[in-house]
């Protein structure tokens, strides 16, 4: 899920979002600690039948990045999944960090 902030005004929209990411990020501090789901817990998960692993695209931005702590300055780059974005105020939040909005692409061939 991606959300479109149009100005500094209350996103009140997150907040199903954030208790999920809550709850994943409780069970993965767990899980690191050996603190694995219960017999009980997994008994009463939902059942998964004919499953494999799988790859879904998520919505992400692609572009030129500049300052990236870990990537080279001036690298085409894809970003992790879009959770927020707001032009007008020159922001995008991805899973994995903030970044500052420059100028958009241009398609050359639209001129």
């Amino acid at each position: 899920m991606s959300y479109l902030v149009t100005g500094r005004i209350p996103v009140p929209e997150l907040q199903p979002d954030i208790e999920r990411l809550r709850r994943l990020v409780e069970d993965l501090e767990r899980i690191r600690l050996g603190d694995h789901p219960s017999s009980d817990r997994i008994a009463n998960a939902p059942i998964l039948n004919s499953w494999e692993m799988a790859h879904r695209p998520d919505l992400c931005l692609t572009g030129v990045v500049t300052g990236h702590p870990i990537l080279h300055n001036d690298k085409e780059i894809h970003t992790s999944a879009l959770w927020v974005i707001s032009p007008v105020l020159g922001y995008a939040r991805t899973f994995s960090r903030l970044y500052r909005l420059g100028s958009p692409f241009a398609d050359p061939s639209l001129h």
